[in-house]
């Protein structure tokens, strides 16, 4: 559905809504009404995309509503004003910019009408900033303010749909005459988005406060050390909610083991090794200002309100910044494992897709750019490197050739006429399975030979794909029957040496996202480091200029 239409069915559901409370303060003044609907008609006629120094930045939808409406006033309800008012100011609880939906020119032009103002041109100044203010704040709801296609390529995942149904909602709004109930009704409906509002006013507390103190760079510090710097991490742990101490401690400056609970607190909520050990990296992550943090929690919510519209109660997502993957079901985490992303250049792109399969003993069809780029020149110093790592050679017609007779001097990575597969085995780069949801990318979780690598805290090694540890925990939590899917099946299936297609017994979304700030139910706040770099466009834009 092109945006242009979006904003129209978006247009309809607020404004009709909206348009189908009872006015109260001025339903007995026809003769002013007939006045507000002439000035209204007037305005439009004459093309306002302005209000003084606000842009309407909703005119053609406004246009076209007013005019299919017969012009119509929508504020002359007291009440209504000032709940709408309420709500936009609101939207800074959700992370966005009240500043964006004209609230000061509002407020001024209400102000205005509380004293006894009744110009007309005052009150249909008045609407039209309501109206477009009205409609702007849901789009953001709906859609985010920020088009992430525009700041960066490699968004795939469709846009939320418009509100379906739309009649049925007149009818319960009608009768609610509860503007509160209607935005609500427009945010993610999720405990993720819930809990990163709430930790967004915690941490705005925080640095009302003055922030949390710096922590001076010194020696590791780990329990059994006494240091003068203890006493600022403990400063820091409490200001966060890592450390909670009843009792004042005999020696601030003693790394004791409630100290050390802490730090692996922290650590765990940093995406940290849990040792609680004060090194390089723990220290870095505890002296990122608040307000930095601050910034990742909003950056986090307009991801949310890009994506989480339209999850479905059973789903698998991929957090690339985190390293992880887990399966959502009913707004329960019931299976987490870590996971290795694409490195720097090679990143793994985001993007929704289904799952509907597994296969064990995969084999491995290398891609182009790897066997041109990275394999042709082993090839061209060692033809039997193919044998060595259990693969073959094939023309383009899937005939296995001998590399031993080929020349390869004579190819580049230009020109590559060849297939190379990974037979399956212990050392394939795709391990013993590999779990497929069809995508243009040709990316899909599959497991690794390279498990070594898991224990870093920073994985981001492969070439796109996702690759999995708990390999055999995810299969069984996917065909969910115990009985027959266990390790004695998966062992026997191994054993086999085939490449074994298991279908799901039901598809299940997976998301592949880039988050750096999570929550959970337990009020706890999640950092990741920004690994792709993407933070910084996505705050300049959400700060920026209203975009459409």
């Amino acid at each position: 559905m092109k945006k242009t239409k979006l904003k129209d069915n978006l247009l309809t559901y607020t404004l009709i809504t909206l348009f189908l409370f009872p006015t109260i303060s001025f339903a007995q003044q026809q003769n002013y009404r007939q006045a507000a609907k002439e000035q209204i008609k007037l305005t439009i006629e004459k093309g306002a995309n302005n209000i003084g120094s606000d842009k309407l930045y909703t005119s053609k939808e406004l246009t076209k509503y007013y005019k299919s409406h017969e012009y119509n006033p929508l504020w002359f309800d007291k009440k209504n004003r000032l709940e709408l008012i309420s709500i936009l100011e609101d939207s800074y609880n959700e992370g966005l910019n009240p500043s964006d939906y004209h609230i000061e020119r509002i407020k001024k032009l209400e102000e205005q009408v509380e004293n006894g103002n009744k110009d007309i041109s005052l009150l249909i100044n008045l609407e039209l900033l309501l109206s477009d203010a009205t409609t702007l704040y849901a789009s953001h709801l709906l859609w985010g303010k920020v088009d992430q296609s525009r700041i960066r390529e490699g968004w795939d995942i469709s846009k939320n749909p418009a509100p379906s149904n739309i009649d049925s909602l007149f009818t319960r709004y009608k009768y609610d005459n509860n503007l509160t109930s209607f935005f609500n009704s427009l945010k993610p409906d999720h405990f993720m988005y819930n809990e990163l509002k709430r930790g967004l006013k915690k941490y705005r507390k925080i640095a009302e406060n003055g922030g949390w103190p710096t922590i001076p760079e010194g020696e590791t510090l780990k329990k059994g050390i006494t240091n003068k710097r203890i006493t600022a991490v403990r400063a820091y742990l409490t200001v966060t909610g890592d450390l909670v101490e009843d009792i004042a401690p005999e020696n601030p400056e003693l790394f004791d083991e409630d100290l050390e609970e802490a730090v692996k607190n922290f650590q765990f909520r940093h995406n940290l090794t849990q040792d609680g050990i004060i090194g390089k990296g723990t220290l870095a992550q505890m002296n990122v200002p608040v307000e930095k943090r601050i910034d990742m929690i909003r950056i986090s919510l307009e991801r949310g309100r890009w994506v989480m519209h339209q999850l479905e109660p059973d789903f698998l997502v991929v957090n690339i910044a985190g390293f992880n993957i887990r399966r959502v079901q009913n707004d329960s985490i019931t299976f987490f494992s870590p996971v290795i992303v694409g490195r720097k250049y090679h990143e793994s792109p985001v993007f929704k897709g289904k799952m509907i399969y597994i296969e064990m003993n995969p084999t491995w069809t290398v891609p182009y750019s790897i066997a041109s780029k990275e394999m042709l020149p082993k090839l061209k110093k060692d033809p039997s490197y193919l044998a060595q790592k259990n693969m073959i050679i094939m023309d383009r017609n899937g005939n296995q050739l001998d590399p031993t007779s080929i020349d390869f001097s004579k190819y580049s990575r230009g020109n590559f006429p060849f297939i190379i597969r990974q037979e399956p085995g212990p050392h394939n780069a795709l391990g013993q399975v590999k779990f497929i949801f069809p995508n243009k990318y040709s990316v899909y979780v599959h497991d690794t030979p390279g498990r070594y690598l898991f224990s870093r805290e920073d994985r981001a090694f492969s070439h796109g794909c996702i690759r999995l540890e708990k390999k055999w925990e995810l299969l069984m939590s996917l065909m969910d029957n115990p009985e027959i899917w266990n390790m004695d099946k998966i062992n026997e299936i191994l054993e086999s040496k085939k490449t074994t297609r298991i279908n799901l017994p039901k598809p299940i979304d997976i998301i592949i996202l880039y988050w750096t700030a999570g929550a959970d139910k337990e009020h706890r706040l999640f950092f990741d480091k920004d690994v792709y770099g993407r933070d910084d466009a996505v705050i300049k834009a959400l700060d920026g200029p209203v975009i459409l």
